[in-house]
């Protein structure tokens, strides 16, 4: 049995290939070839955590996967990671157990490529401004996403606490420019990704640029959300998966529930703008959004691409 550690993955995948494979892994789950139950989701209240179970199979694969995934919400303030997990992947045809994956890096990596892609397709083709909320290691890979896709010229890095941004700025290798930013600094940005477990709205709406692309990524529970409910209300919103978003994203659940806003007005899922079902950003001055609560097709695109690859050396 093969075991791909952290470095290893992050070795063998490249963000601009990550891209395309989720490219390919939302056209499949849009046009019903990925095979993709809602996730389980175990509460461990008295550690306050929880717990992801996601499995996949994508129709004609050699492979299914199944993800294991642990949220310690008390993990950052003791210098651990916020998300940790593993992938186990199996034959699809015989059934027995062939790998076991990293999952944090596997999950970072395709939950920015999804951004990425997302960007890609809706945000505006000058952008590039990019305002961040957030320094864990999603934040770190929005960086690398965003760069994929826009000639980003600056980074705007907003966080709870000063000192962890600038800790995140001085960490970067990149030629571009990285600035501490506070939730007005969103001004001038032209995409924005949210990257928090937050339970409230991290800037307000006032604030967003016209034209901008906004990634909402960090929650994906009913009762949370990074974006005020005007934001909802004056985007084109799409999403990763409808079904998944009817049950987690509280981004759009709490705007609902205020009668604000509903699934009526979404205007499609990622996958459908990818196959060119229909179009991505159609004027300058509309503001996209893209949330995304992560689907566990995603965990099997890349894993199809790191197993290829290992079995051809």
């Amino acid at each position: 049995m093969l075991f791909f550690p952290k470095e290893k993955i992050i070795e063998m995948v490249s963000m601009a290939k990550a891209i395309i494979a989720m490219k390919n892994a939302f056209i499949q789950l849009s046009n019903g070839e990925a095979i993709v139950p809602q996730r389980t989701s175990l509460t461990i209240p008295d550690k306050n955590a929880s717990a992801l179970i996601m499995p996949a199979y994508v129709l004609g694969s050699p492979y299914y996967s199944v993800k294991t995934v642990s949220i310690n919400y008390s993990n950052p303030e003791k210098g651990l990671p916020l998300i940790q997990g593993v992938i186990h992947v199996f034959d699809a045809s015989k059934g027995q157990l062939l790998a076991t994956l990293d999952g944090e890096s596997i999950t970072a990596i395709r939950t920015a490529a999804a951004s990425g892609l997302a960007t890609d397709l809706l945000a505006k083709q000058d952008a590039n401004v990019c305002a961040i909320f957030g320094t864990g290691v999603q934040a770190k890979a929005h960086v690398e996403a965003m760069l994929a896709v826009r000639k980003i010229q600056k980074y705007i890095i907003i966080s709870r606490t000063q000192e962890s941004a600038q800790q995140f700025i001085d960490s970067q290798k990149s030629d571009v420019d990285f600035e501490l930013g506070t939730n007005e600094s969103i001004s001038e940005a032209d995409i924005i990704c949210t990257t928090t477990p937050s339970e409230n709205s991290l800037f307000e709406h006032d604030f967003v640029k016209r034209g901008c692309h906004i990634n909402v990524v960090g929650s994906h529970q009913p009762e949370f959300r990074e974006v005020p409910t005007e934001t909802i209300v004056n985007s084109k919103v799409v999403v990763d998966q409808l079904e998944a978003c009817k049950n987690e994203a509280g981004d759009l659940l709490i705007p609902i529930k205020e009668g604000n806003w509903d699934f009526g007005r979404l205007y499609g899922e990622l996958g459908q703008i990818a196959s060119g079902e229909i179009l991505g950003r159609e004027s300058d001055d509309e503001i996209t959004l893209f949330k995304s609560v992560g689907i566990a097709i995603q965990d099997l695109a890349l894993v199809n691409l790191i197993m290829e690859k290992s079995n051809h050396h």
